[in-house]
């Protein structure tokens, strides 16, 4: 058995941010993952240059293409381009980018132990994981980044009844430059009652895919393949292909015990406008090393909980206000809310704003609170 001041179950951006941070401070730390790195992982690999602010180390090396030109379409047609005028958003592949995260965390100082499957948790005064091979650790601190499905999470009692959807994407390989969708992401709509598939650009292949509501999950596979022959790649190598789940913190679920906490997809931090989530991954992962480091030291952990409520959730659900109004009035009205969201340019300069990190979906909506209001009563609990 060993012993660290703190485990962190999963090496993703969340994990491996807060075993950065948790090391920087003087903590023993060890990372865990049942992968070995670098790893394929399921995701469009949208990253908002929002996230590149809360990372004190360059990201250059892994950025496969920075977009600045959104393509929009309602099922094929209806199209419009909204030009941000400097880049809102880098492409990247989640194997290096997630890698180079790791690579942080353990200059700082953390363990990693690769190909490590937790196979049972439990709390009693400190916190003891068993992995499938047989290894046994403890530790004064858990965090539980262990993505969407949060296993080692729900051994130790946190992660459930969070929503979620469902989404699938393929990668595309020898279409990218040539099709010239170089600094260009493409997004589909024209899904009820919301969703939508999009095209991101990388440096060898085009990451395709659909996010939809969990009970369309059996569709996704069909719609993504009627969506790459209407883009005219049809016969175009598909190189991976593979669905993962996405959930959506909305209330007080539970995301903390007394030496636990969830972090990134594992605490369902995704907004449920564009359903990305690797820029509350990393806020959740620092969150979690500042108040683990405090909890280590005799405080509260539970603090944790709080402060996610305090600095996350307002974006999250004015994401879900605006996702709300928007897909609901998209599928109402679907020509006149295209036409006017094309001639409308205060929306997506507020869109890429947010996007940037210059702004937040709470202050611009905060600008409309009538919208707020009404999309609140119409939405009903959480």
């Amino acid at each position: 058995m060993t012993d660290f001041d703190a485990i962190v179950v999963g090496a993703g951006p969340a994990g491996s941010t807060a075993a950065r941070e948790l090391a920087a401070g003087g903590a023993r730390v060890l990372v865990v993952d049942r992968a070995e790195f670098p790893r394929y992982k399921a995701c469009g690999g949208g990253i908002p240059l929002r996230t590149e602010r809360m990372l004190p180390f360059p990201i250059d090396s892994v950025v496969e293409d920075s977009v600045r030109f959104l393509d929009v379409a309602w099922r094929g047609s209806m199209r419009f381009v909204r030009d941000s005028g400097t880049p809102f958003a880098h492409m990247v592949m989640r194997d290096r980018f997630d890698a180079l995260l790791l690579e942080h965390a353990q200059k700082a100082g953390a363990e990693f132990r690769p190909g490590t499957t937790i196979r049972n948790a439990n709390e009693n005064g400190a916190v003891t994981v068993e992995a499938a091979d047989g290894f046994t650790a403890t530790a004064g601190l858990v965090v539980c980044a262990d993505g969407a499905h949060s296993p080692v999470g729900k051994m130790l009692g946190m992660g459930y009844d969070i929503a979620e959807c469902g989404a699938w994407e393929v990668e595309v390989r020898g279409a990218e430059r040539q099709q010239g969708y170089e600094a260009r992401a493409l997004i589909e709509l024209g899904f009820r009652p919301w969703g939508y598939a999009w095209l991101f650009p990388k440096a060898s292949v085009l990451s395709i895919g659909i996010v939809l509501p969990r009970e369309q999950a059996s569709r996704m596979k069909g719609v993504v393949r009627r969506y790459i022959r209407r883009l005219g790649l049809e016969g175009h190598e598909v190189d991976i292909a593979r669905g993962h789940k996405i959930r959506f913190r909305r209330g007080n679920e539970r995301i903390v015990s007394s030496r636990a906490l969830l972090a990134g997809d594992a605490a369902g931090l995704a907004d449920e406008f564009t359903e990305e989530g690797i820029s509350y991954a990393v806020h959740s992962g620092r969150l979690a090393a500042r108040n683990g480091l405090r909890a280590l030291g005799g405080g509260d952990i539970r603090q944790y909980q709080r402060d996610i409520d305090a600095e996350v959730m307002p974006e999250l659900r004015a994401a879900r206000v605006i996702g709300y109004m928007f897909y609901g009035m998209l599928s109402r009205n679907p020509r006149p809310w295209m036409f006017a969201s094309a001639r409308l340019p205060f929306l997506w300069r507020a869109f890429f704003a947010v996007q940037r990190g210059d702004s937040t979906y709470a202050r611009e909506l905060q600008q409309m609170p009538g919208l707020w209001r009404v999309a609140e009563r119409m939405m009903g609990p959480a």
